[in-house]
C-alpha cells in the first residue's frame, strides 16, 4: 500500500506531553474544535462539548483532587498481596496524569446530558429495562469529534494528548469544574511540541480486520 499525504498525516501523530510555554491563539482553538465540529452524531445531535480549563484555581483544584486521590491508593496498597507492583502501577499512572498541569491548553472533553437517543427514548417508554445504549453511542460521538481535534491540530502544528487516567485519581470532575448537564468523558492537552516522541509498532491492519462470510 502506497501512503498519501492523509496517511503520513494519520501515522505521524504523536501524543505529546512536553510543550512550550507559547499558548495557541484562540483563532486556533476555533479552528480545531470547528473540524471536531463535523463529527458525525446521534441524530445530528451535535452533544460533544470541549471545555477549555484556563482558570488556576480550578487546575489547582484538580491537581489536589489527584493528588489525595493518589495518596489514598497508595496507602490502600500497603499491606495487600503484591502491593509493591501495585504502588508501582499508581506511581506511573500518576507521572502521566502530572503533566497535564503543565500544559498551555487543557480542555475537557463530554457530552450535553439532556440527548435523548433511541434507547434512552424506549427506556423511558418502559420498552427497555435501561437506556444501554445511549452512552456507548454518546462516548463514540465524543471519540470522532476527538480524532477530528487532533488531526486538525497535527496540521498546525500543535501536539496533543488525550487522557484518561486522572479520572481514576480525581472524584467528583464535574463539580470541581463547575459543569452541569454535561459529563465529562477525557480530558486533552495541547499545545506546541517541546518533544519528538518515537514511533510506536501498531498492528498490522490484518491483525485487526476480520470478514464473516
Amino acid at each position: 500500500m502506497t501512503m498519501d499525504s492523509f496517511d503520513q498525516l494519520v501515522q505521524g501523530r504523536r501524543s505529546i506531553r512536553k510543550y512550550t510555554k507559547e499558548i495557541p491563539s484562540e483563532d486556533t482553538i476555533l479552528r480545531m474544535i470547528s473540524c471536531a465540529a463535523m463529527a458525525p452524531s446521534p441524530s445530528n445531535s451535535q452533544v460533544v462539548r470541549f471545555i477549555r480549563i484556563q482558570s488556576e484555581t480550578v487546575r489547582n483544584n484538580l491537581q489536589l483532587s489527584l493528588e489525595s486521590g493518589y495518596q489514598r491508593f497508595l496507602k490502600c496498597a500497603e499491606g495487600i498481596q503484591n502491593g509493591k507492583r501495585l504502588r508501582n502501577r499508581i506511581n506511573v499512572y500518576k507521572r502521566y496524569s502530572d503533566f497535564i498541569f503543565a500544559a498551555p491548553l487543557l480542555f475537557a472533553v463530554g457530552f450535553d446530558t439532556g440527548h435523548s437517543g433511541f434507547s434512552k427514548i424506549l427506556h423511558e417508554a418502559g420498552v427497555l429495562e435501561k437506556d444501554f445504549r445511549g452512552p456507548i453511542d454518546l462516548d463514540i460521538t465524543v471519540g470522532l469529534a476527538l480524532k477530528g481535534f487532533i488531526l486538525k491540530a497535527e496540521t498546525l502544528g500543535i501536539g496533543t494528548c488525550i487522557v484518561s487516567a486522572p479520572f481514576v485519581f480525581i472524584e467528583h470532575m464535574e463539580a470541581i469544574l463547575g459543569l452541569t448537564g454535561i459529563s465529562v468523558r477525557c480530558l486533552m492537552t495541547a499545545g506546541y511540541p517541546d518533544e519528538t516522541p518515537t514511533h510506536m509498532e501498531r498492528k498490522d491492519p490484518r491483525d485487526i480486520y476480520q470478514v464473516i462470510s
